[in-house]
């Protein structure tokens, strides 16, 4: 299998994974009894384990799709496809940190406070407010610097090739729409407002995996012919 195809089947693998996240992702429910929390917590911690896999899985086609354009500058290599790749990993830790938040150390505050019970629950709500303000901000960094990436790889493949006309054009239109709309405070990144945005970059990211997975590198082709001569030494 080659890169290109590697790289492609991680995209796909990992958006799915993102998708499924959001999918079985835990909302607000009001009040829960303490068995009914156990089972959220466990929902909670299993979702956001997914999603830590699944964009881990992306940034490894996000390596790949790097690669791909930055080569086709040859030697000069395309500085706009490994900013993208620094931005998209920049964003990658911050989603990290938002998992970790959501998945692991709420559900431990919120543990405390059905231990409490009645005693200090304004304290505790305050806690949990607090850190879901950290949980925000982390998810609107990776939102758009996952959303610049997105922008900076179409851009690239716009000038150099590498990329569909299609999707290189979709990926320049829906990055500035999502930075402007979370940027004005209009997009809240609760997880229907996360799920808008995995879903739009999830279009990306597939069609841009499927077309990795249906093409041949020029390595590959120098590769073919170089074994097709007679004689030729192989690698």
């Amino acid at each position: 299998m080659t890169d290109d195809r590697k790289a492609g089947l991680a995209f796909i693998a990992g958006s799915i994974g993102g998708m499924v996240t959001m999918a079985i992702h835990p909302t607000s429910a009001g009040v829960l009894t303490p068995a009914q929390f156990e089972r959220l917590a466990v929902v909670s911690g299993i979702a956001h384990s997914l999603a830590m896999v699944s964009f881990l899985v992306m940034f490894l086609g996000a390596i790949g799709l790097t690669r791909r354009l930055a080569a086709r500058e040859g030697e000069r290599q395309d500085r706009l496809a490994i900013s993208g790749l620094v931005g998209y990993g920049f964003g990658a830790v911050a989603l990290l940190l938002a998992t970790a938040v959501s998945g692991f150390i709420v559900p431990d505050i919120m543990r405390h406070m059905i231990r409490d019970g009645a005693a200090n629950v304004s304290q505790w709500r305050m806690i949990i407010d607090a850190v879901f303000q950290f949980n925000q901000a982390f998810a609107r960094i990776y939102s758009v610097a996952a959303s610049v990436a997105v922008m900076l790889w179409s851009v690239s493949a716009l000038r150099n090739g590498g990329l569909g006309k299609v999707i290189a054009v979709y990926g320049c239109l829906i990055a500035p729409v999502l930075i402007v709309l979370i940027g004005v405070g209009h997009l809240r990144l609760d997880v229907h407002g996360m799920a808008a945005v995995v879903l739009a970059h999830a279009i990306w990211f597939v069609g841009v995996g499927v077309e990795m997975w249906k093409a041949v590198s020029h390595v590959d082709i120098a590769s073919q012919i170089s074994e097709a001569r007679p004689g030729a030494p192989r690698q």
